[in-house]
């Protein structure tokens, strides 16, 4: 009976444009390449094959795990962990979660001035503080954290000066606390917090001024407020939010003095405000913004200072950049910091452009304009291994909606033919052969069911 409705099902879903649905209840599905690397404000970290951690850049307070914690550079890649899952780097800490759960702050974990009775001493571990346990997700802020347990809880620690903890007061926290439920994912810029919850609606608290909350105000916003529904994914680093929704629209919103939002003006934008069709991924710098689109093009919008768009240039901003820019080359994932960016090439190897004067692009060196797109030797995955697998996305856009499903039906019914990739991921039930059944597992997985 099962095959009976897949066919039916998929006859339908080639009379009818893609639903667009998330998958399973969580809209958000990471792939692997887009969590397992970050670039922060002045250093960068990865996890390469095998679960590696891997850190490099400014090292002020040890974020880079070797043990130093007086102002030093690391400027090649320095393996500080195993069995790593997940990555965020910022200011002068680097959190990490291991394939048991545990979230670690590598370096500094409070960022404050003093004062807090629950402030940790000491303040600086350069060989990993555990902070808490079954967790999936984290993301580090300027100077506050958030992080996702297996639970879809969400929790806060850190600075609290503009709200940004969502507690409805100032008041810094140095004790994980929870926050919300049912989410997703979770993301911290600039004294700022972004959320997406698992029925896809968008979540904002902290500070207003560029009107980065979303919430059509430019006061600080000290308790969660829904922006924005219909998305699967967000991403924030300084003062603007970048939202990917269901149907692959990108929408912007915040500060926007060098155009980082890509509308094609210099308008901060208090509410949220379509910019783009066809995205597959998005990552926002400080200053700039970084976008894969589903055929893996690469664009950016912003300041290009020091030459972080990799075109040749260091152009800083131009009314030109106000609307997003084709850079050459195809790709599966970016990763924008402090005026540099890192790229995923289809090889998963990591090609690095824009600031460098810490070593934070990884490349041997402390030059301090890198414009054009260099490869470092750090690999998100190799050519040859065993590949990643996204389960359910049969044409390999990264995500899972119907239109993979109609790309598997054409397969068996030897209309159209499917990539390697394509055939791992449409196998659902691991049987080393493609079939009907594995369309109506496919139809269930989206469904819910």
């Amino acid at each position: 009976m099962k095959k009976l409705i897949s066919m039916l099902l998929c006859a339908l879903f080639f009379v009818m444009p893609a639903a667009g649905l998330a998958l399973g209840e969580v809209p958000v599905e990471l792939s692997h390449e887009w969590a397992s690397f970050d670039m922060g404000d002045l250093h960068s970290a990865a996890i390469q094959p095998e679960h590696l951690g891997y850190a490099w850049g400014y090292n002020y307070d040890g974020p880079i795990g070797n043990g130093v914690l007086a102002s030093s550079n690391t400027t090649v890649p320095y393996n500080w962990g195993e069995h790593i899952v997940a990555v965020s780097a910022n200011n002068k800490t680097t959190a990490y979660v291991n394939e048991a759960g545990e979230l670690y702050l590598v370096g500094r974990i409070w960022w404050g001035t003093g004062g807090q009775t629950d402030m940790p001493t000491p303040y600086v571990y350069p060989a990993g503080y555990l902070l808490d346990t079954n967790v999936r997700q984290v993301s580090m802020g300027m100077n506050h954290l958030v992080y996702v347990k297996n639970d879809n809880t969400m929790w806060v620690y850190g600075e609290n000066d503009h709200g940004q903890l969502g507690s409805g007061n100032s008041n810094n926290l140095y004790t994980p606390t929870q926050r919300l439920t049912g989410v997703a994912y979770a993301a911290a810029g600039d004294n700022l917090t972004v959320c997406v919850k698992t029925d896809g609606s968008v979540w904002a608290c902290g500070f207003n001024s560029y009107g980065q909350v979303g919430n059509n105000s430019t006061t600080d916003q000290k308790t969660l407020v829904q922006v924005l529904t219909g998305v699967y994914t967000v991403s924030v680093f300084g003062d603007h939010v970048m939202a990917i929704k269901n149907d692959r629209t990108l929408w912007a919103w915040g500060r926007n003095d060098y155009g980082q939002l890509g509308n094609g003006n210099t308008t901060n934008q208090k509410k949220a405000v379509q910019v783009m069709t066809d995205v597959a991924q998005v990552s926002a710098g400080m200053y700039h913004t970084g976008v894969i689109k589903t055929d893996g093009t690469l664009w950016f919008a912003g300041n290009n200072w020091r030459g972080c768009f990799g075109n040749g240039s260091t152009s800083g901003y131009s009314a030109a950049n106000s609307t997003f820019t084709q850079t050459p080359g195809t790709f599966v994932a970016v990763n924008c910091g402090s005026n540099s960016t890192a790229v995923c090439a289809p090889t998963g190897q990591l090609y690095v452009a824009g600031y460098n004067s810490y070593g934070q692009l990884g490349n041997g060196s402390t030059a301090g304009s890198v414009p054009t797109l260099e490869a470092i030797d750090v690999w998100i995955f190799r050519n040859g291994e065993e590949p990643d697998i996204l389960l359910g996305d049969v044409n390999c856009d990264g995500h899972v909606d119907f239109s993979d499903v109609s790309a598997l039906y054409a397969f068996l019914m030897n209309v159209a033919d499917l990539s390697d990739q394509g055939k791992l991921n449409g196998d659902m039930d691991a049987s080393g052969t493609l079939t009907m059944e594995d369309v109506s597992l496919l139809c269930a997985m989206i469904l819910g069911n």
